[in-house]
């Protein structure tokens, strides 16, 4: 049986246990054999399998972060549930104030005139839910609803959250461009050669296109297009944030355009970071030769 049909089978399976039991349709000891001749068969399944994968990629790269990354790339169950789980952890970084900025770096925000849109979505969902609750004679049909509504706002409040708490960095050398839990691209300071003020009204979602010279730019606009403008030397792999469960396809861009909240706050601390990358001397390796 495919490797990822196992886990979608399995998944299935877990829901329609789940609504039969909640609605009445099945009771408990009915709920516990269909796990226990279904779903436990299905989950080793599905888990002997994702071992064999990972330990043939723990094989390849030597470190278990890269291993996960290779299983990640190749699979969309588990890019999903990194996805959501990345979502979550924005929002509890969210509500207990600490954002994803390490120690050094230099945080460009870009949240500034872009959350009216995901504000209301989650206005709208809390609505939602008290309507949905409130409307629905039957309780058990309310509960799976009520479940279903609790995570969707908690998913759009992490979505708000990414992108407040994920800026844009410059760390360690690079420029990182984030959208949300996206990394888009990471620029290193010495390929960059002019910051400017650009205002540009399209497009006004993320996306990778094409320029008249045959290049491609990246773009990652708020609602009213873009406010900065970066001209490489060289190009650079780039992806913008497509479906929870897909795969980024990078593509080459020697031109960046951003949205940014301080759009002159912004140019200043890249230029200023670029100056200082190219002041600072590199090491020079001195080696020891023989004489012939």
């Amino acid at each position: 049986m495919n490797s990822r049909l196992v886990p979608l089978i399995a998944l299935v399976v877990v829901v329609i246990d789940a609504v039969l039991l909640a609605t009445g349709v099945i009771g408990p000891a009915t709920a516990f054999a269909l796990f226990l001749a279904v779903e436990v068969p299905l989950g080793a399944i599905a888990v002997t399998g994702y071992v064999r994968r990972y330990r043939a990629h723990r094989a390849d790269t030597g470190t278990r972060a890269d291993a996960l990354r290779a299983l990640g790339a190749e699979d969309p169950y588990i890019r999903l549930i990194g996805t959501e789980a990345r979502t979550l952890a924005s929002l509890a970084r969210w509500v207990t104030r600490r954002p994803d900025v390490p120690d050094g770096a230099a945080a460009l925000g870009y949240s500034r005139g872009t959350l009216g849109i995901p504000v209301a979505m989650a206005v709208a969902a809390s609505i939602e839910l008290i309507a949905v609750h409130l409307l629905v004679p039957w309780p058990e049909v309310r509960l799976v609803l009520d479940l279903l509504g609790i995570y969707g706002l908690l998913f759009v409040l992490g979505w708000l959250a990414g992108r407040i708490v994920r800026p844009h960095l410059i760390e360690g050398g690079e420029l990182v461009l984030r959208s949300g839990t996206h990394v888009c691209a990471r620029v290193p300071l010495d390929a960059i050669v002019t910051v400017r003020r650009d205002r540009r009204l399209s497009p006004t979602s993320a996306e990778i296109e094409a320029d008249a010279g045959g290049g491609a730019s990246l773009a990652l606009p708020g609602p009213e297009g873009t406010n900065l403008s970066i001209a490489l030397a060289r190009p650079v792999p780039a992806s913008v944030p497509g479906s929870p469960w897909s795969r980024p396809e990078p593509r080459e861009v020697a031109v960046l355009r951003l949205h940014v909240s301080d759009p002159d706050v912004a140019a200043r601390a890249i230029t200023q970071a670029v100056a200082s990358a190219e002041a600072t001397p590199r090491p020079v390796t001195l080696r020891r030769t023989t004489p012939d």
